[in-house]
């Protein structure tokens, strides 16, 4: 009994690592999101605006939509030639981001960047339902300007990252490190895999009774039934595989 107590609360007090984003908690309301490109100057940044539209879809694909346990789907719907963010702060230029949209986008002039050091951000709004969130890239940096394209790819995938709804990592393996200067991983780390699957399971219905591989409990929450079962189940388990393993062992012992 014993063994079991000790196993359920090892269980129980398992926390996820990934964080959310700080401004909203949350994702948008359905996993498929359109992306548009700012058609905003890009020269700055060492780039042209058309290779930013192609980086885009390099970081979507290479990336975020490559989550099986997530149903994840972003869509680059590439250059909006009628959103221009150049110039504006994060509000002024969050107003030209259409509902349910991730807008992509150069500034080289933006009030709300405190230090030319820094290589981009993304800011998150949602209201009810509907979410819009925006990327925006230091067009005045010369740490971007310098950098190589898969470099770059990586940081603009971890400012989608915030703009999708995630914080935060604090293991420097994932791509939502804190830190994206001289990123070069081609990859997602296990904090970024858990926090998009978080935020956009498959639908359980779909996968059976025991719902899809990519739905996280919150284990945290006591009104989440099934978290609790399968933590319980799992306890048993264990614990009969120890006092298992143990009465063979001393079967073992009188037989010699």
């Amino acid at each position: 009994m014993k063994k079991l107590i000790i196993l359920t609360l090892f269980i129980s007090n398992y926390s996820w690592a990934f964080t959310l984003n700080p401004t909203t908690g949350r994702g948008f309301e359905k996993s498929n999101i359109n992306i548009h490109v700012a058609n905003s100057d890009c020269s700055g940044a060492g780039f042209s605006t058309s290779t930013l539209k192609s980086m885009v879809s390099e970081a979507i694909e290479d990336y975020w939509n490559q989550v099986p346990t997530s149903s994840l789907f972003l869509k680059s719907k590439g250059i909006n030639t009628s959103i221009d963010i150049n110039g504006d702060d994060f509000n002024a230029a969050l107003l030209k981001v259409p509902s349910n949209t991730i807008v992509a986008g150069c500034n080289d002039d933006v009030p709300d960047f405190s230090s030319p050091s820094i290589l981009g951000a993304a800011v998150m709004d949602c209201n009810g339902d509907t979410c819009k969130a925006l990327l925006i890239l230091n067009a005045n940096n010369s740490s971007l300007n310098s950098m190589s394209r898969s470099e770059r790819i990586a940081v603009i995938a971890h400012e989608l990252g915030h703009a999708i709804g995630l914080g935060h990592s604090e293991y420097t393996h994932n791509l939502m490190y804190y830190s994206a200067s001289g990123k070069k991983q081609k990859w997602l780390g296990e904090d970024d895999i858990d926090g998009v699957s978080y935020l956009y399971p498959h639908d359980p219905e779909l996968a059976g009774l025991l719902g899809s591989c990519g739905t996280i409990k919150d284990i945290g929450n006591p009104n989440d039934k099934n978290s609790f079962w399968f933590q319980f189940l799992l306890g048993l388990m264990l614990a009969g595989l120890l006092s298992n393993r143990h009465l063979l062992n001393k079967f073992s012992k009188n037989s010699r």
